[in-house]
């Protein structure tokens, strides 16, 4: 009897894993037919009356055709390879059951997330005083990573993307890389849930982080720096937890020193949109250098949340800010308009409701910070964006893609309806 339910039971999750593949890939096939229609229909903004379900198409930058690529399609649709535990993960990710490791690179694959991944198994990242076994992934290009339900959890480790481009995460839990560090800093560890960075002269692009949710972690939630481009993030979910708030949830540009400006100038081209961030401290995002258009997203208890600093260029459309100390900022810390380290913050249609009550300025940069909180500093009609590296950017005071905003009073109830795992149907 014991061996007739094993059976069953092995039979019943097999066909479930069956319905998801098939389920897959069929919205994936319309999925890259929307896209191409996308990646032709020119670009204007177009704004939305809600509908009962909003469209989660891709858009933003990595629709955008540069180094290469016409925009972002991950696997495509190729038949989704089942994983059900952290080896069989790690090697379809990194391609690791191909002996061509050139072909690593050329060969498209489809992830599809069966159970949870406990990374720590790997244990090849450092690790802290309690989390002892801490794993990293590097995820290899044309690759697309997706779970069904409420989301696969990915935990104790980093997924990575390297080096590498044409990368779609969707529809997972980020959990369990967090640990108390007593100095407050939080800057000993290089513990992140997603990185997207480079690999020596080679920068990662065309990469979409699409419903995922994003527990506390040490260090970033979705970090995007070393000259990373044509990147999405959309309809995601990052918060603390009981233990307190998130201190650091995104970093755009990972540092404001001039040897930098070289690889992340015309880079760092963001679009991030629809997404909720919820008791956070600080970085939604933080960005430097680069490009930067949120819309549509919701920031619930913050104490610094979007900050556009060292000649970054950020578009705040639509977005609604609830109990923050600084909603929005073009000088902050040592990236300072006394440092001539400033960036640009142009507000379009945004509100900031309940505001947290500003304590006394301990120096002027900081006074200066507080007396611009949610202000602009450039006209709509008079912005520009910053000149591309790798892609032809006719108009730099639009954007070059389309995309649609939702009215920004009826953002809070629609993203925190739609954001986070489990909203695909997949």
């Amino acid at each position: 009897m014991t061996g007739a339910v094993s059976k069953l039971v092995k039979c019943r999750r097999n066909q479930y894993e069956y319905n998801c593949v098939n389920n897959y890939i069929l919205k994936s096939k319309l999925f890259i037919a929307f896209a191409c229609v996308l990646g032709s229909a020119g670009a204007f903004a177009q704004v939305n009356n809600v509908p009962d379900l909003p469209s989660f198409a891709i858009s933003g930058f990595a629709t955008v055709a540069a180094d290469g690529l016409t925009g972002t399609t991950g696997g495509g649709t190729v038949a989704p390879v089942i994983v059900h535990n952290t080896k069989e993960f790690q090697t379809a990710a990194e391609r690791l059951d191909l002996k061509n490791k050139q072909a690593r690179d050329y060969t498209p694959r489809v992830i599809f997330v069966a159970n949870d991944i406990d990374l720590g198994e790997l244990a090849n990242q450092k690790g802290g005083t309690v989390l002892k076994k801490v794993g990293v992934v590097r995820v290899r290009p044309n690759t697309t990573i997706y779970s069904a339900g409420n989301g696969a959890t990915i935990s104790r480790g980093t997924i990575e993307i390297h080096g590498a481009s044409n990368i779609i995460l969707r529809n997972l839990r980020f959990r369990d890389l967090w640990e108390f560090d007593p100095t407050g800093k939080y800057d000993k560890l290089g513990w992140d849930y997603v990185r997207i960075t480079n690999a020596g002269q080679t920068h990662s692009h065309h990469v979409w982080v699409d419903h995922c949710d994003f527990g506390k972690v040490y260090d970033g939630q979705c970090d995007i720096v070393h000259g990373s481009d044509c990147i999405t993030v959309s309809w995601c979910h990052f918060a603390g937890d009981e233990r307190g708030p998130h201190k650091k949830s995104m970093l755009i540009g990972h540092s404001s020193n001039a040897s930098n400006f070289e690889r992340d100038g015309g880079r760092l081209n963001v679009s991030l949109h629809h997404n909720w961030w919820e008791n956070i401290d600080d970085r939604a995002p933080r960005a430097r250098l680069g490009n930067i258009h949120c819309w549509d997203n919701y920031i619930d208890g913050a104490k610094y949340a979007t900050i556009s600093v060292t000649k970054c260029v950020t578009l705040v459309e639509n977005c609604f800010y609830h109990d923050a100390l600084i909603a929005t900022s073009f000088s902050h810390a040592k990236d300072s308009v006394s440092r001539e380290h400033a960036g640009t913050i142009c507000l379009v249609g945004s509100k900031n409701e309940n505001p947290r009550a500003a304590q006394g300025a301990a120096t002027a940069d900081e006074k200066l910070e507080q007396e611009n909180n949610f202000k602009s500093n450039v006209t709509r009609e008079k912005l520009q964006f910053n000149p591309p590296a790798d892609f032809k950017w006719e108009n730099l005071n639009e954007l070059p893609y389309h995309y649609t905003t939702d009215p920004v009073d009826a953002v809070p109830a629609l993203v925190k309806q739609f954001a986070g795992t489990g909203k695909l149907g997949l």
